[in-house]
């Protein structure tokens, strides 16, 4: 595994991602990341994907910190691209949580469409181009989420997925 990919669903407040599921890089770079840690939804990929779902009233903190020089603190300026995301289905984020981390993610839905969770793969910029990261690895999110939605459909036969 050269990247890694994560699950993870927005926190009761809708202001952080929490990860429920990760498979770490074996590469010398990896974020410290564990089940059960929580991130600012507006730097995350996975945050944005979930997010933009809940436009037009997501929740975002004011202020917006700059936990990098590239991350995006204009309120209007999120805004704007969580609107995009929710066009294109997918987020990418670089160097915005981390210098040199890059990640992808994309929704995963429940039956009705909302978005109950978000799938990711995360690594280092020098790995991938963004562009490569829409051409390789985006299609095989979107085959992933597509995989996970199909099972919630199944455990949704059984019992309701409750609401966010």
């Amino acid at each position: 595994v050269h990247d890694s990919a994560s699950l993870a669903m927005l926190t009761e407040g809708g202001d952080e991602v929490q990860y429920t599921a990760r498979v770490a890089t074996s590469r010398i770079m990896s974020a410290n990341i564990t089940l059960g840690t929580r991130l600012p939804a507006y730097a995350t990929s996975l945050g944005r994907v979930m997010l933009a779902d809940l436009l037009p009233q997501a929740p975002l903190p004011d202020p917006l910190a700059a936990l990098t020089p590239h991350t995006v603190t204009d309120r209007q300026e999120l805004r704007t691209i969580l609107e995009r995301v929710r066009e294109t289905g997918y987020a990418l984020v670089d160097g915005e949580l981390e210098e040199g981390l890059r990640s992808v993610a994309v929704p995963v839905r429940e039956g009705g469409g909302r978005v109950v969770a978000a799938v990711n793969v995360a690594m280092h910029s020098s790995r991938r181009s963004v562009e490569e990261c829409v051409d390789e690895v985006l299609p095989a999110l979107r085959d992933a989420a597509g995989r996970i939605e199909g099972e919630l459909a199944v455990a949704g036969m059984f019992r309701r997925v409750p609401e966010v």
